[in-house]
């Protein structure tokens, strides 16, 4: 299963939602050794792409 790191924004008066970031990995461990290098904020996550996709569908 691929990852990969998304950023969730929130907007006034409408529902939150991830944004792709385009990284793309082959495991979570990679994902989340690169969002702790990075010193990313916690508003970013690692998330099975395939997952995310298809929830942005529906």
């Amino acid at each position: 299963m691929m990852y990969g790191l998304f950023l969730l924004v929130c907007y006034t008066f409408q529902p939150c939602q991830y944004e792709p970031q385009g990284y793309v990995y082959p495991d979570d461990k990679n994902c989340m050794a690169d969002l702790q290098q990075q010193g990313l904020p916690p508003e970013y996550e690692c998330l099975p792409v395939d997952g995310v996709l298809y929830a942005r569908k529906q």
